[in-house]
């Protein structure tokens, strides 16, 4: 018995559990040449759409740098082309908004503007504002879509910007209808964004900070604003401004500080005095002093048509978080300052 079993062991059958299985590689096993092939071939494709992402992003920071009108290619927008040929509304952002976001407030107030004129939108650079690149681009807009009449919407800092800006279409012969004032200051002093106080006194403070603290602040400040530029650009960009001994303002380095601070200053007089003057203000603002912004703009253009609609409750600009409020209160205010003539059908063009 022992031995048999002995026997047996030492010989076992062919295919029994003892029997090691010929040698070969198990179906559910992928062969080792497929397995690294699939591996690269994920890595690359993981590498190629970073890579696409990468582009895609500094194209849309780069976009928001440019100075560029947009007008929205909608059946409401090209309606309002028909029935109004030759008038368009602008729309400009506040500090820093992004290209992005002025579309978006746009289109909370399109259905409004719509009523007298089609609807555009202003992207200006996220790092500062060169008026004189801001008004080239509306004046070859003007000139491309042959417009004669231009309603302006100041969505906070934009305000002050469609003031200046109108002055000049007016001397080439451009008829601005209205200013529309989305919680726009009338100069600094209306601001209540402690911030602002950083523009009066970073030129003392800065000398003070030290080479570490220069430092610190602009690879910060490059790295918050890349305007289009890579990560390691962006961070060389701002360190060398802040290095830059002309630089006295790390807090708020933009031609945006620098135009509030020196706002009204820039307005030269030269608005018509039919040009209406629209007013959308929450009381409660936490950013512009509603009351003093309001007297700010009547005492500027004390003989301009003013009218001043609240927006209570609705913060500091912001039709695109409210746009049923301020889509009523645009309505309001150009049937106050810009009534369409009472024989006019609702699909009637406007001559």
């Amino acid at each position: 018995m022992t031995a048999s079993t002995g026997r047996n062991r030492s010989k076992p059958a062919a295919g029994t559990p003892e029997q090691p299985a010929p040698a070969g590689k198990p179906a559910h096993q992928i062969p080792d040449v497929p397995r690294r092939l699939f591996f690269l071939t994920v890595g690359a494709g993981a590498i190629t759409t970073g890579f696409q992402a990468n582009i895609a992003l500094d194209a849309r920071l780069t976009e928001r740098s440019q100075y560029r009108i947009a007008t929205p290619d909608n059946e409401e927008n090209r309606t309002a082309a028909a029935r109004f040929p030759g008038k368009t509304w602008y729309l400009l952002g506040g500090f820093r908004v992004s290209y992005r976001d002025a579309g978006r407030k746009l289109a909370a107030l399109q259905p409004a503007m719509n009523q007298r004129a089609s609807a555009s939108y202003i992207g200006y650079s996220n790092e500062g504002i060169d008026v004189a690149q801001l008004f080239i681009a509306i004046q070859r807009d003007v000139y491309e879509r042959q417009i004669d009449t231009v309603y302006f919407y100041g969505d906070s800092f934009g305000g002050m910007a469609a003031v200046v800006l109108a002055s000049l279409l007016t001397d080439i012969g451009v008829k601005v209808r209205l200013i529309v004032m989305g919680s726009s200051p009338s100069n600094v002093a209306d601001t209540l964004d402690p911030g602002k106080e950083y523009i009066s006194v970073a030129g003392k403070v800065v000398p003070y900070l030290g080479f570490l603290g220069r430092l610190g602040a602009g690879l910060w400040g490059g790295l918050s604003n890349p305007n289009g530029q890579g990560m390691y650009d962006a961070a060389r960009s701002g360190v060398a401004r802040s290095l830059d001994q002309n630089n006295n303002s790390l807090i708020l380095s933009t031609t945006q500080a620098t135009f509030l601070q020196a706002f009204p200053h820039q307005y030269d007089g030269g608005l018509p005095t039919s040009t209406g003057i629209g007013l959308l203000y929450d009381p409660e603002d936490f950013i512009v002093d509603a009351r003093l912004a309001k007297r700010g703009w009547e005492t500027l253009m004390p003989r301009n048509p003013h009218y001043a609609y609240d927006v209570p409750h609705t913060g500091h600009a912001s039709p695109e978080i409210y746009p049923d409020i301020y889509r009523t209160a645009l309505a309001v205010v150009l049937d106050k300052l810009d009534p369409l003539p009472l024989t006019v059908k609702p699909d009637q063009p406007i001559f």
